[in-house]
This record gives C-alpha cells, structure tokens and sequence, in this order.
C-alpha cells in the first residue's frame, strides 16, 4: 500500500515512515521536494536501506496514495488539505491533528468552529475521501524508536467501516500500540482534547515519552477448579466479587 506523509519530514513522520516501511511503500511529502527527498534519504538510513521510500512534494505524494496521512500542524491545515484539494479523490486520509495552544501555564484545547480538526479537515476535501481521527497521543520520539514496545492505546474515529478497518490494521503493525475504536468523525473532537491534557499531566508530573491506555478494572479469575457451592459466585455470574 501507498501511504502518503504530508508534511512529513518532522518527528511524527518519520515516527510512521520507521514503523510502517517493512510492509508499505512511504512517500514523505513537503512544500519544498528538496526538503522531502533528504528527509527520506534521512529514514532509508535509519532502516540500513531496506525499505521503499521516496520524497517529492506535497501534491504529488496525495496523488500517489491510497493513504494520505496529516503530519502537519493545525495551523498548516488548510494547506494540506484545501488548498491541494484537486489532488485528494478517494484516499483514506488520517488525522491526528490536534488545535492547541499554550497560555503560559498549561496547554488548553481550542478547536475550530466545525468542532475538531478532523471536521475542519472533512470540511475541506472531496466528498469521496474517507477521514479517520488517529494517533492524537502518540509520542513521537518513541514511535521513532523502531524496537520500542508501545504500552499505549490509540482512538480511532471514523465514519466509514472499511477505512477505520484499514487504520486499525496500520496501528497494529506499531509493536504492541493498540487501536480502540471511539465513535463517528463527530466524537474526535474528545480524542483531540486528550492530547493537551496529556502533555499538562506530563509535565507535572514529570513523566517522558507519556501515552494513555484505557485498562479494565475487572478481575480475570484464572482458577478452574469447580465452585463448592452456587453462593460464591456473585449476581453477574462470576466466580468471586473482583472477577
């Protein structure tokens, strides 16, 4: 599969173009085709040059995708998205923008009128691109390190079956990182607004290269001896009170 990386010489990019090079064929994209191709030169080093990557710019890597991820920042949006609208025709295309600013105390949240980036960016491109709200709290320098098992869980909204069954397929190549499905398009806005409170949490806290994993509280009961009687299950059914 073709995977597009606009704007993707910067951390995040390169973060996916590592994980995602053994299986795909990576076009990393940019404004400027000089800046792409050294950026990809950049990746093939770090693979030992066992991997089908290649650099050009912005325009041209949409065209040649089936996938086209977003590694830009909110405030460059627009321009990777409406303003190459004639380039996009039916690709997935993967958010995981987020709109945030900084006060000088703490990051805050601040999305657009249409509600999250990801409608901003459904707002912008032809009606037969699939878009699919991923990877917001992801970090990206351990995303970069290709071996790093990722303790962390990644939320998908979509509203399209077939392209959220395909992110979730690519998140799973990411060793150990795992996909949660967490509602339509219209829901990305509460994904989003995970990653300034990460990052808040994270620095309090002192906490590097932070994620977030939603865990079950609810015990595994591993002991298959029979019950001695009906009365130690529970209401559920469950063979203690934990389980």
């Amino acid at each position: 599969m073709k995977i597009a990386l606009v704007g993707g010489t910067g951390d995040i990019g390169t973060g996916f173009a590592v994980r995602w090079a053994a299986n795909h064929e990576i076009i990393i994209g940019s404004r400027k085709a000089d800046k792409a191709r050294e950026s990809a030169a950049m990746v093939l080093q770090m693979l030992d040059q066992k991997a089908n990557i290649w650099g050009t710019d912005n325009g041209r890597a949409i065209i040649e995708a089936e996938v086209v991820v977003l590694c830009v920042p909110y405030e460059n949006l627009s321009s990777v998205t409406g303003d190459l609208l004639g380039c996009y025709k039916s690709q997935v295309v993967i958010s995981p923008i987020v709109p945030m600013g900084y006060n000088g105390t703490f990051f805050h949240y601040n999305p657009p009128a249409e509600g999250s980036a990801a409608l901003m960016a459904k707002s912008m491109l032809p009606g037969g691109a699939k878009i699919v709200s991923a990877f917001h709290t992801i970090c990206a320098a351990a995303l970069q390190a290709k071996e790093r098992e990722l303790k962390a869980d990644t939320f998908l909204c979509g509203d399209d079956q077939e392209a959220l069954e395909l992110v979730t397929g690519l998140a799973l190549e990411i060793k150990s990182l795992r996909p949660l499905k967490a509602g339509p398009l219209a829901a990305s806005s509460m994904m989003e607004s995970l990653t300034p409170m990460l990052l808040n949490t994270a620095r309090k806290n002192k906490i590097k290269d932070a994620g977030i994993s939603i865990v079950s509280e609810r015990c595994i009961c591993r002991n298959t001896a029979p019950l001695p009687h009906a009365a130690t299950r529970n209401t559920e059914g469950n063979c203690c009170y934990d389980c």
